[in-house]
C-alpha cells in the first residue's frame, strides 16, 4: 500500500458543479464585506482597511479550475483526484475562522525574523563557523489571517488526522514529540532560505510551523506587544488519538492556542453570516482604550475651537494654517467622526499643567464662544451637573453632542511618585520632552490610562525610544488631525 492509499480522503460527496456554487457563495460573501467597507467614511475605511486581494484572487482561480471540471468526465481518475485535492475547503475554513475573529487586518501575509546563518546550514570549517556566527539569514512565514488589529495571527490547516498520523510515522515521532527540538534545518525551505509553504501549509509539520510562527511573532511588536498565535484545525478531534493529543500539546508548548473540531467548517449552520458579523470584523481603534482617558492640551484646544463646531466663513486675517484646517473640517468632521467616538462615555481627565496651558491660550487669543466652551468643558461652574453642561455645550455647536459625554473634564495632579515605577526608557523620554509634555505623557504612562493627543512629534519620539529598548510603552492614541483656535491673527504663528 503506497502513501496515496494511506492518506487518500474518502470519495468526494460534491460534484464539480456543486463546488463551483460553493466558490461563488464564498466570493459573494467577500463582495458583501467589501461593499460594507465601502459604506464607511474615508477615515473608517482607512482604519478598517483589510488586505483581501490575494485571498480573493486565490478563490477566483480555484473557481475557474473547478469550472473547467464541469465539462470533464466525473468518473475519470484525473477529475476525481482534482476534486479531492481542491483548495476550496481550505479557503472556506479560512473565511469561517476570519468571521469568528475581530479587527481583521489581512489575509495571506508574510512576517519575517532574523536567524543566525549557522543554525540554517552545515558549517564546513572553523573559519566558516566564525564568519557564520556574525551573519544572519532572513526567514519568513505565512500567516493566513491577521486579526485583532494585528495582535492575533491565525493559521488554518485542513489536514486530516489520517494524514497527520502518516506523516508522524514517516518522519519518526521522536523528532516531532520534543517541544524543545531545534527546527532550524533546511527541510521545507526553498533555495532562497524561506519557507516553501503553499496552500494550507501541510507540507511542513504543524509543530515546525508553530515554532516558526513563534519566532516571527517574537520579532514583531504591535502596540509594544507580540502577536498571539492561534491554530485552527477543523478536521482534528482531540481526546481520541494519543499521538494527535501529543502533537497538539507540542503546538501549545510554543505558546500558540489551538482550536479543533468540525464546528469551524464554513458550511456548518453555526457559522455566522457575513451580514451578522461585518461590524465586528472592522478594526476598532478605541477597543483597547482605558476606562479613563488622559486628554492632552492639543485635544483640549480642539474641543473648544470654533473650527470644530460648524462652518466658518473665511476671512483675510486667517493664518494659512487656519485656512487649511477649515478645508480639512469640510472633508472630515473632527468631533462627530473622531473625538466623540474616541471619548464615548469614558471619564476624562487632564493634568493641571495641560489645563493651565490651555487656559492661557484661550484667554490670550480665544473668541467669546471658544471661551464659553472652555468654561463648560472644564466645569467653570461647579454647580452645574453633567446634563446641563452637555446641553449648554450643544447650544454652542452645529454638531450633535453625545448625551453621555462625560463633562466636565477633571483636572488632576501628575503623580511624581508613580513615574518612578516606569521602565528605564522613561528617563530618556523625559529628557527629550518639555515640562508640559512630561506632565501629560509620563502621567498617562504611569497611570496606565490612554492618552489622547494630536502631537505626532512627541508620540513618535516616545514610540521610537521605547521600541529601541524593547520595553512596554504608554498607550497613546494619536488623533490624525489637529485644530487651532480660530482667534489666531494672520501673522501669528500657528
Amino acid at each position: 500500500m503506497d502513501e496515496d492509499e494511506l492518506i487518500a480522503p474518502s470519495p468526494p460527496t460534491m460534484t464539480a458543479e456543486e463546488l463551483v456554487i460553493r466558490s461563488r457563495i464564498l466570493l459573494g460573501e467577500l463582495k458583501e464585506f467589501e461593499n460594507f467597507l465601502g459604506t464607511k467614511s474615508r477615515r473608517q475605511r482607512e482604519l478598517g482597511s483589510v488586505e483581501l486581494r490575494q485571498f480573493r484572487n486565490s478563490i477566483i482561480a480555484e473557481g475557474k479550475s473547478l469550472q473547467k471540471l464541469t465539462d470533464a468526465d466525473p468518473t475519470s481518475e484525473k477529475t476525481v483526484h482534482t476534486l479531492r485535492s481542491s483548495n476550496l475547503p481550505f479557503y472556506e475554513a479560512v473565511w469561517g475562522a476570519a468571521k469568528r475573529s475581530t479587527g481583521l487586518v489581512a489575509f495571506n501575509k508574510r512576517f519575517y525574523w532574523e536567524e543566525a546563518a549557522s543554525s540554517v546550514g552545515t558549517v564546513v570549517n572553523r573559519k566558516e563557523s566564525h564568519e557564520a556566527l556574525r551573519e544572519t539569514k532572513r526567514r519568513n512565514v505565512l500567516v493566513d489571517i491577521v486579526s485583532q488589529g494585528g495582535l492575533e495571527w491565525i493559521k488554518v490547516s485542513t489536514v486530516t488526522e489520517t494524514r497527520l498520523l502518516f506523516d508522524m510515522a514517516k518522519a519518526g515521532w521522536e523528532e516531532l514529540s520534543d517541544p524543545d527540538e531545534d527546527y532550524g534545518g533546511d527541510e521545507g525551505y526553498g533555495d532562497d532560505g524561506v519557507p516553501s509553504t503553499t496552500g494550507n501549509g501541510d507540507e511542513l509539520s504543524l509543530v515546525k510551523l508553530a515554532e516558526e510562527l513563534s519566532r516571527a511573532a517574537k520579532a514583531t511588536r504591535i502596540q509594544y506587544k507580540h502577536p498571539q498565535i492561534r491554530f485552527v484545525l477543523p478536521k482534528i478531534a482531540p481526546g481520541i488519538t494519543p499521538e494527535i493529543d501529543a502533537l497538539i500539546a507540542n503546538i501549545k508548548a510554543t505558546g500558540a492556542q489551538v482550536e479543533c473540531g468540525s464546528s469551524l467548517v464554513t458550511n456548518d449552520a453555526s457559522v455566522p453570516a457575513i451580514g451578522d458579523v461585518a461590524q465586528n470584523l472592522l478594526v476598532d481603534p478605541f477597543a483597547s482604550f482605558s476606562s479613563t482617558l488622559n486628554i492632552d492640551c492639543t485635544i483640549l484646544l480642539a474641543l473648544v475651537s470654533d473650527l470644530s463646531h460648524g462652518e466658518i466663513t473665511l476671512e483675510p486675517r486667517f493664518h494659512r494654517a487656519i485656512v487649511r484646517q477649515i478645508e480639512l473640517e469640510k472633508q472630515e468632521k473632527l468631533l462627530p467622526e473622531l473625538l466623540f467616538p474616541a471619548m464615548g462615555a469614558r471619564e476624562l481627565v487632564c493634568t493641571r499643567e495641560a489645563y493651565k496651558r490651555m487656559r492661557e491660550i484661550v484667554e490670550l487669543i480665544g473668541t467669546s464662544t471658544e471661551k464659553e466652551r472652555t468654561s463648560l468643558l472644564m466645569g467653570g461652574d461647579l454647580e452645574k451637573p453633567r446634563k446641563v453642561l452637555v446641553n449648554e455645550f450643544q447650544g454652542l455647536s452645529e454638531y450633535e453632542v453625545p448625551r453621555d459625554w462625560n463633562l466636565p473634564i477633571k483636572v488632576v495632579e501628575s503623580d511624581t511618585a508613580a513615574k518612578k515605577t516606569l521602565p528605564p526608557s522613561a528617563e530618556i523620554v523625559a529628557q527629550n520632552l518639555s515640562e508640559i509634555n512630561q506632565s501629560v505623557f509620563l502621567f498617562g504612562w504611569a497611570s496606565g490610562w490612554t492618552t489622547i493627543s494630536s502631537n505626532r512629534t512627541v508620540a513618535k519620539l516616545i514610540e521610537n525610544i521605547v521600541e529601541e529598548h524593547r520595553e512596554m510603552g504608554p498607550d497613546i492614541w494619536l488623533c490624525p488631525t489637529a485644530r487651532s483656535l480660530v482667534g489666531k491673527e494672520k501673522n501669528r504663528k500657528p
